[in-house]
């Protein structure tokens, strides 16, 4: 019986885990054209100091509100365009 408590109620953390990514991959639809500064440190795998040196990068269009940045796709993808290398 314990077993079966047990199990129910990593069903019931894992739904509750996957509402969140839901709600997360939700409101980021309704910001499709802004990514949020942390994502983009997860992408190119960032730490702080990578991630300020990339900021600083003139060609990227940044809105800052309070603490936080976001980098318009666009521009970031633009950027990673600009930057490719053909190796022969």
């Amino acid at each position: 019986m314990q077993q079966i408590i047990n199990e129910i109620q990593k069903l019931s953390a894992q739904i509750l885990d996957l509402k969140k990514q839901i709600q997360i991959s939700e409101t980021s639809k309704q910001f499709n054209n802004w990514i949020p500064r942390k994502k983009v440190m997860d992408f190119f795998n960032y730490k702080d100091t990578q991630i300020a040196e990339l900021l600083k990068d003139k060609r990227l269009k940044i809105s800052e509100i309070g603490n936080r940045k976001f980098i318009q796709k666009d521009s970031l993808i633009k950027l990673l365009e600009e930057n490719i290398k053909i190796n022969d």
